[in-house]
């Protein structure tokens, strides 16, 4: 009986309490489509994950939106032709592009059809498609679900080069392969992507010199999402060094849990270059960077800037109307028509944003309309059912032993 009461206690507690946020989006002054932004503090609360944000109305019903995350605009596209797509089972696939033209490119954009698994990759180049060579070794891609769409699109930057091919190989050791849908130059890709910096985070420096390498760690306060980082090095004049991205990690070890760093991504610090990477949804509240020195002396970094992508909702708001958002982490994605219904996303809208968002211990009750069974007072029925039904059988049981004795 102890057993059951405890069961009871866990189940009442967690029908009881939640642990959500709640906000309001200011007021607008027209009718019709808004962009709201989204600052970091919302992107934070949603854990980088759209599909836990509602929004509702006055009269507390939901209202749709989608998710605009800076889309590069098709205008400005140069479409780089799949040529072949190989795979190798439980290997890797590999998808083959065409530059036909030599043009000079460091970074293109791949639409993927939507999945949830994270990938390995790298990049090769070749001019006659027998002999490649290395541009990118050992990064990660991941965050490849878009709810309000089919597919997604991923920025992949690499050393500014001309090769007449160019091969993305994709790991498959532990998932299924990805759908690569197309491939595309932006002229926009990185210069005009809206940023916000984050400024608020603490580094702590450290020189491995059994490694040679010098180790920075980077602490939020809170767990932020990262899309590009800028390196200001004022020494040594002339430089060329590996670097790499490490997020902490956790994973089950003959029934004990184990830390470790799992490699996030890797790029070059270039004295001839801007020090500028992008890098594909870090959410995280640590990480830690590693740059390879070998013999050579340690840079001098004078500053470490931090920027992320400024996403926002677009959303039919009515004027002067009070409208709710909430972040509640046991939402899945919403199915709205609004991304199907033809609205410019290349359009420029009036825009709003989001205050007051606070952490709200008991969940309000500004969700929508679910069917009986879906109900807490469906569930307390069956509670107090299963109670009465076990207290039968236990009254039953104790009169059979009575009788046998």
């Amino acid at each position: 009986m102890k057993t059951i009461n405890f069961f009871l206690f866990i189940l009442i507690f967690q029908v009881s309490f939640g642990q959500d946020y709640q906000g309001n989006i200011k007021s607008v002054s027209t009718n019709g489509l808004h962009e709201i932004l989204l600052s970091p503090k919302i992107r934070t609360a949603s854990e980088n994950d759209i599909a836990h944000i509602r929004i509702f109305d006055a009269n507390k019903k939901e209202v749709p939106y989608v998710f605009f995350g800076g889309n590069f605009s098709e205008s400005s596209a140069i479409n780089f032709p799949i040529l072949a797509k190989e795979s190798l089972k439980n290997v890797s696939t590999s998808v083959i592009l065409s530059n036909e033209e030599a043009k000079n490119i460091d970074n293109l954009v791949l639409k993927i059809a939507n999945t949830d698994v994270t990938k390995k990759y790298n990049i090769y180049g070749s001019n006659d498609k027998n002999e490649w060579f290395g541009l990118v070794n050992n990064q990660i891609i991941s965050g490849l679900n878009d709810s309000n769409g089919t597919s997604v699109e991923r920025l992949f930057s690499f050393p500014l080069n001309n090769y007449t091919y160019l091969k993305f190989e994709f790991i498959d050791k532990n998932s299924l392969p990805i759908n690569i849908l197309d491939a595309n130059l932006y002229s926009n890709s990185i210069s005009n992507q809206p940023k916000i910096e984050i400024g608020t985070f603490q580094i702590k420096v450290t020189s491995n010199k059994e490694k040679k390498q010098t180790e920075m760690e980077i602490t939020f306060p809170e767990a932020q999402v990262i899309n590009e980082i800028k390196f200001d090095i004022t020494a040594p004049n002339f430089y060329l060094r590996d670097a790499e991205i490490l997020v902490n990690k956790t994973r089950k070890v003959k029934n004990r849990e184990e830390s470790y760093q799992e490699l996030f991504s890797s790029f070059q610090l270039d004295s001839k270059k801007i020090n500028q990477f992008r890098i594909n949804d870090l959410f995280a509240k640590q990480f830690t960077i590693v740059i390879h020195n070998a013999d050579n002396p340690e840079l001098t970094i004078n500053k470490l800037e931090l920027f992320q992508d400024q996403s926002s909702l677009i959303a039919d708001l009515k004027s002067n109307e009070n409208y709710t958002i909430i972040v509640d982490n046991k939402l899945n994605a919403p199915i709205y028509d609004l991304a199907q219904s033809g609205i410019d996303l290349d359009a420029k809208y009036p825009t709003t944003s989001i205050t007051d968002l606070e952490k709200i211990s008991k969940v309000e009750q500004i969700v929508t309309p679910k069917s009986f069974w879906q109900t807490s007072t469906f569930m307390w029925i069956c509670i107090v059912l299963v109670v009465l039904i076990l207290g039968f059988f236990s009254l039953s049981m104790i009169k059979d032993l009575g009788k046998e004795k």
